[in-house]
């Protein structure tokens, strides 16, 4: 494992482009609107994370799950694999790399619980499972350590002094994150920092009396960052408009519009 983000394989090899991204999105485009692509994605996600729960994994193995999937739809379509599947073997490899190991048949078992038949089904056993894992090392290139946001954060908001309550806000918005595809194009620190800028324009910054945060102007904090603010405010755009696509988001709806992209003749 490399001793930092600038070394790491995530960053020489899986820092992608937004040019990059459009053209693994062609095949779906051609059959659904972006919007309808925008929220099938979050319901995988959100499957990625009911699964998850049934497993008690904590959230960097959910996270790292997350950037598996997102890997790997950087490359395919929705159309010509079976997301579920997909899904499923990613959380179950994002728990060996880890190191929160599961059992296989205990993936499967719980998959199978969770996607019953009002989510389509999970047709697959163990081995199948395993089959698949393979493919998905491919795919992913065997680059499989994930550098997240949430120790950049957790850094950043104890040096500004930030209040527990605006260290959570921030945390949900580096969660709700993985519902864009901001994983795949910033660093993680810019990530936790466009977390932080939005925690403070959205008044939701709480700094303890004397501290750093509390006695800075943070317009001027930020505007001495030796980072690019311009990313900082692409990423913060991003998630905003996830929340934007969320509102009119419903979840039993996906099932229908999941078929409907499947059976529409290529």
């Amino acid at each position: 494992m490399a001793a930092n983000y600038w070394e790491s394989t995530q960053s020489l090899k899986w820092q992608l482009d937004r040019w990059s991204l459009a053209r693994s999105r062609e095949e779906d485009l051609r059959h659904v609107s972006e919007s309808d692509y925008v929220k099938l994605k979050i319901w995988f996600c959100n499957l990625i994370q009911k699964l998850a729960k049934r497993l008690q994994l904590r959230q960097q193995v959910v996270a790292t799950a997350f950037v598996y999937f997102k890997r790997f739809y950087s490359n395919n379509s929705l159309r010509k694999t079976d997301p579920i599947l997909v899904l499923v073997t990613c959380v179950y490899l994002a728990t060996k790399i880890e190191e929160c190991p599961v059992h296989i048949k205990v993936v499967t078992q719980e998959a199978k619980h969770i996607f019953q038949v009002d989510y389509g089904g999970f047709p697959y056993d163990s081995s199948k499972v395993a089959e698949f894992e393979f493919y998905l090392l491919e795919e992913l290139n065997f680059y499989l350590i994930i550098w997240h946001p949430y120790r950049p954060l957790l850094q950043i908001c104890e040096e500004l002094g930030m209040r527990e309550s605006g260290v959570q806000y921030a945390w949900f918005i580096v969660n709700d994150s993985y519902r864009t595809d901001v994983c795949l194009l910033y660093p993680p620190h810019m990530i936790a920092l466009a977390a932080i800028y939005m925690t403070v324009v959205l008044n939701h910054a709480d700094f303890a009396p004397g501290s750093l945060g509390d006695r800075t102007d943070m317009r001027q904090w930020f505007a001495d960052l030796n980072v690019d603010m311009e990313s900082i405010v692409e990423i913060a755009q991003d998630i905003l408009s996830i929340y934007e696509v969320w509102k009119d988001w419903k979840e039993d709806r996906m099932l229908h519009l999941w078929r409907e992209l499947r059976a529409r003749p290529s």
